[in-house]
C-alpha cells in the first residue's frame, strides 16, 4: 500500500528531502558544520557577548571573529600537516 501525499499541507510532519536520502544527508551535514561553528564562535571567540552598539558594528565583529577563527584552523592544519610530513 502506498499512500501519495503532498508535503506541502503538513512540511514537519512530511519533510522534502525525505530523511535517510543523499540529499537529506548532505543538508543536514552542511548544518551541522554551521551550527558546530557557530558555537565555536560563541564559546572560543566570545561572540554572543557584544558590547558594541549599531549594526555596522556588530557585523564588523562578526567577521573578526569569523576571520581569527578560520585563520586558527588553517594555522592548527598547517602544524599537524607538518609535523606529520617530518
Amino acid at each position: 500500500y502506498c499512500l501519495k501525499v503532498n508535503y506541502k499541507n503538513n512540511h514537519r510532519f512530511f519533510s522534502y528531502p525525505i530523511r535517510g536520502s543523499e540529499k537529506w544527508e548532505k543538508i543536514y551535514d552542511k548544518r551541522i558544520s554551521i551550527e558546530r561553528c557557530n558555537s565555536r564562535l560563541k564559546d572560543c571567540l566570545n561572540a554572543d557577548n557584544l558590547r558594541s552598539s549599531g549594526i555596522a558594528k556588530a557585523k564588523t565583529w562578526a567577521l573578526l571573529n569569523c576571520i581569527t577563527l578560520i585563520a586558527g584552523t588553517i594555522a592548527v592544519n598547517t602544524a599537524k600537516s607538518i609535523s606529520t610530513a617530518a
